[in-house]
């Protein structure tokens, strides 16, 4: 067994600059220099049966993923294991105090990790990630272990684990996430379509956030006013001159002509999804319930489920998490039982909600 940490940088980057790799083993730590070592190595120990313990490992899966070029066969989250025991994202400075005494150093939380030489300090900083998480994962599961949820967490673990971590989007879909594009219509759509996958492409050759490229509201005012010629395009609102440099311009100006000699597609092949609609009031009765629910059961209500989870319940399109696995034996039949009326809800003298019997009066 073994724990990992990593410190990066991603502010001016479309990927995330990996910058130090903590590696703890056998009462020694190991601090990596990916600028001046090739880390594919580690490929190793992934595919191997060693369990690789992290501390909300969610970018550094990503990381590794791209740099490493897989992720660990064997995965611990010292973060999702304290979930199972009612903490909510808790930072491992909290959890190492709570359970095991130590306290952490913060002080260099937002170093340059990128600079060289790092400084002592740093060094001693990293180290302190990793140093006491194997020890820290045990307890937490001997803690688990006495509640009778290990089996719970063994399941989160291996499904969380089996996500794609793949750090770059789809650039047909990043207009998805352009507010402004989702608003528009017909063809000024279809071109800010074009264009958010073109300046995600862009994004990714140039390794820049996608706002360093042309901001959102470049993207759908140039969708919107279809400039013929470069002088068009450097009147427009949101576009200033320093992103029409190195040929961005052409390139747009290209991406509209082709854009608008293509077959403009279906409507319905390009809007955003409507959401589920839930009854009125239901979602959010369900919600309150289950965040009590969770509080009884000493889990993190947001481990347990989200509001996307209930609004899952009336989809036709797929099983809610919580009607499988851990999450369906942590809630039973109880979220069933409340949409049929079998049961209702109400506010106990605690100030929790409690499930009653429902009698089918309704009380005006």
């Amino acid at each position: 067994m073994v724990a990992l940490d990593t410190e990066f940088h991603r502010e001016r980057s479309y990927f995330a600059k990996l910058a130090l790799i903590q590696i703890a083993a056998n009462d020694e730590v190991f601090l990596i220099d990916p600028l001046r070592v090739d880390v594919s190595p580690l490929g190793a120990l992934f595919d191997s049966e060693t369990e690789v313990v992290f501390h909300a490992a969610g970018q550094d899966l990503e990381i590794l993923s791209r740099k490493v070029g897989r992720v660990p066969r064997y995965f611990f989250d010292t973060q999702i294991a304290a979930g199972f025991l009612g903490y909510s994202s808790p930072a491992l400075s909290v959890l190492l105090e709570q359970f095991l005494g130590e306290l952490m150093d913060k002080s260099d939380r937002l170093s340059d990790w990128l600079a060289r030489p790092l400084e002592a300090k740093q060094l001693n900083y990293a180290a302190q990630d990793v140093i006491h998480l194997v020890r820290l994962r045990d307890t937490l599961v001997s803690e688990i272990d006495k509640l009778g949820r290990v089996s719970w967490l063994e399941e989160e673990l291996g499904e969380y684990i089996s996500q794609d971590f793949s750090s770059s989007s789809d650039p047909i879909r990043a207009w998805s996430k352009v507010r402004e594009i989702r608003a528009l219509k017909g063809r000024t759509k279809y071109v800010g379509m074009a264009l958010a996958a073109w300046r995600e492409e862009r994004a990714m050759q140039e390794d820049v956030p996608p706002r360093f490229v042309l901001p959102d509201l470049a993207l759908a005012t140039i969708a919107q006013h279809l400039p013929k010629r470069t002088s068009d395009l450097r009147g427009i609102r949101a576009v200033e001159n320093r992103h029409m440099s190195n040929g961005v311009d052409q390139e747009i100006l290209r991406v509209i002509e082709t854009a608008l000699g293509e077959p403009l597609p279906d409507e319905s092949e390009i809007a955003v999804p409507d959401p589920i609609e839930v009854p009125s009031g239901t979602a959010t009765l369900l919600a309150t319930w289950l965040v009590s629910h969770a509080k009884g059961l000493k889990i993190d209500s947001n481990l347990l489920g989200v509001r996307s989870d209930i609004n899952e319940l009336f989809s036709s399109s797929g099983v809610s998490r919580l009607e499988r696995g851990w999450r369906k034996e942590a809630v039973g039949d109880y979220v069933g039982r409340i949409i049929s009326g079998e049961i209702a809800l109400a506010l106990g003298s605690s100030g929790d909600i409690t499930m009653v019997e429902n009698s089918g009066v309704i009380v005006t």
